[in-house]
């Protein structure tokens, strides 16, 4: 792979006109600093607050550094932390330090009784197909540690903060989250900081149900389901590179024949009035650039001279709607909406949830059960496990035709002879037009349908795959292996943060051995020595002849509380339905 020598892109006009972004604020309008996902409108400074247990670098703040310990007090409310359960994390101990020995502690009344989180290490599921634990099957080797490895695990945990190092999302998330040892956690049952400690050693921890809006809480999501929730990535025009673009070879088929091409990646964006975006690598020779999700000046600044920023999650799944609507990934349609609708009114008017709406101020908030936001919908902790629960490789007897339901619990009760039910007209029907007439129905009408009529006690596992369908078209595990022919992009299976490393470490290596060695062949060398870690990741399909698509549909709504990821899915496979529907009808338009 080639290791492009970076430029910064000058552009003709956009460069100079920033400061027309503050000409342009005024009492009608006010200009948020950061720039959004111009898919799904969040942003990408996106916080986290770590949970009892988890290391430090499991909380971030907006710039991915770890928060200033005297600021993080200053925002707080200690009589309202007090009432939800937050408690203060002692950063360097004292021997005396013992909760459960101190002498003046009171367990709060509902310390026990609230209910456990999708992350707590107690939590259990009600269902077999989502539960988590340390000995069913989720961890490799026997369940038992040996002590060495134990004592790594604890190193790591307990190793600088990688924010000191290369700020944002941490590039590596350990596999148990509540293990760290010796932590020292006060509750804050009185709303007032410990005694004898200044701001700078405390350290405040979220309770289950805090509603601090500066970061989302560990308690409501994990590290895992929230990977990704920083990384940007960009559209650019190619007029753009100084360096004349040029294959890399990590181009997708698109890049090589369009006028577009995607970016590097980077974890979270800088502010508008700061700086360019500052990406790895510097695919095109770029590795600074403009973005934007409006044109303030487009009488002087060429749209296409501004980048398209996104979640490479979302840019992803808008490459699937658009081999399904269009048959290949539509960059041109896409741009061409962009610049139609690329002023201040047309990015704040497109119609989103109102959860997205209530979190976008100058400081994106962080609103207490809206954590689904910044969870990856791509990769859904617990999905793959629940999706195989249904699949029936190994049972003979299983077909699409096998009935839903166990009808040894029958739903009709016990009835007299003077009870006797009126005849059913439904049930001379013929199975044919039975199903015929469930398959007009939705779900909710097909269970009153049941509890009326016999005649549709027992309905074939089939019915449900229709339903999935319908009321989940963003369920692409469901899909047919030839209805959207998609490998996802290598960008969506990592981080900025991991980019950036990983290309930093590169570029060291390739200038060490240009140095020490000057008969060898570089690039391949640095190959050798530190091959791409990035695949693209496997993708699950399941075969519709033996799954249990029943058991999918019900799984997926009975759980839908703790698949973020999923719910994530969903809202922005709407938007990206929304913008289909506007690129439609400007490539139309200019036809």
């Amino acid at each position: 792979m080639t290791i492009p020598k970076p430029v910064t892109a000058k552009f003709t006009t956009a460069g100079f006109h920033r400061d027309c972004l503050f000409r342009f604020a005024n009492a009608a309008k006010t200009v948020l600093q950061w720039i959004h996902c111009h898919f799904c409108g969040v942003s990408f400074n996106i916080c986290r607050s770590r949970a009892p247990g988890e290391p430090d670098w499991a909380k971030w703040d907006y710039t991915g550094s770890h928060p200033d310990p005297e600021l993080e007090f200053d925002d707080l409310d200690l009589d309202e932390c007090s009432r939800n359960g937050c408690g203060v994390g002692v950063r360097y101990p004292k021997e005396e330090d013992n909760e459960a020995q101190d002498a003046d502690y009171i367990p709060r009344e509902d310390e026990e009784d609230h209910e456990p989180y999708e992350y707590d290490s107690d939590y259990e599921s009600a269902d077999d197909a989502m539960n988590v634990g340390e000995d069913d099957g989720w961890n490799d080797g026997d369940g038992e540690e040996d002590i060495e490895s134990q004592w790594y695990r604890d190193w790591l945990l307990s190793s600088a903060v990688p924010q000191d190092l290369v700020p944002g999302e941490p590039a590596w998330t350990p596999p148990l989250h509540r293990d760290r040892p010796n932590e020292v956690v006060f509750p804050l049952t009185s709303g007032q900081l410990p005694e004898g400690y200044g701001p700078e050693q405390l350290e405040h921890i979220a309770g289950p149900t805090c509603t601090g809006s500066n970061a989302y809480s560990g308690h409501a999501i994990s590290m895992e389901a929230m990977r990704g929730c920083r990384t940007a990535q960009f559209l650019v025009h190619k007029q753009a590179s100084e360096a004349d673009w040029q294959p890399d070879g990590l181009d997708e088929d698109w890049e090589l024949s369009g006028d577009w091409f995607l970016s590097g990646l980077c974890d979270g964006t800088t502010s508008r009035d700061i700086d360019y975006q500052t990406v790895y690598p510097p695919r095109g020779g770029l590795d600074q650039l403009e973005a934007d999700n409006m044109n303030f000046e487009p009488e002087y600044t060429d749209s296409d001279s501004i980048g398209m920023p996104f979640h490479p999650w979302c840019f992803d799944i808008f490459c699937r709607q658009s081999k399904v609507l269009f048959n290949h990934v539509n960059i041109s349609g896409l741009m061409t909406w962009r610049n139609a609708e690329f002023s201040y009114e047309d990015f704040h008017g497109f119609p989103r949830t109102r959860d997205v709406l209530d979190g976008r101020e100058q400081w994106w908030r962080h609103n207490h059960g809206h954590e689904y936001l910044a969870a990856n919908p791509l990769y859904v902790p617990n999905l793959e496990r629940l999706l195989f629960a249904a699949v029936n490789l190994e049972d003979g007897d299983f077909t699409p035709d096998t009935g839903a339901f166990d009808l040894s619990r029958r739903i009709w009760p016990t009835e007299t002879p003077s009870q006797a039910r009126p005849a059913d007209p439904l049930a001379s029907l013929p199975l044919e037009l039975r199903l015929l007439i469930v398959g007009f129905l939705g779900s909710r009408d097909i269970a009153n349908l049941r509890l009326a009529s016999r005649a549709f006690e027992q309905l074939p596992v089939s019915l449900w795959y229709r339903l999935v369908r319908d009321e989940m078209p963003w369920l692409w595990e469901a899909w047919d292996e030839t209805e959207c022919i998609h490998v996802p992009s290598i960008w969506t299976s990592v981080t900025g943060t991991d980019v950036q490393m990983f290309f930093t470490r590169r570029q060291r290596y390739a200038s060490a051995l240009s140095d020490m060695c000057k008969e060898i062949n570089v690039e391949d060398a640095v190959d050798s020595l530190l091959p791409m870690p990035m695949t693209a990741p496997r993708q699950l399909r399941l075969p519709r002849e033996q799954t249990n698509w029943y058991q999918v549909y019900t799984q997926i709504k009975r759980h839908w509380g703790q698949l973020k990821g999923l719910q994530n899915r969903q809202r922005i496979w709407r938007d990206v339905e929304g913008i289909m529907t506007l690129i439609q009808k400007y490539t139309c338009s200019i036809d």
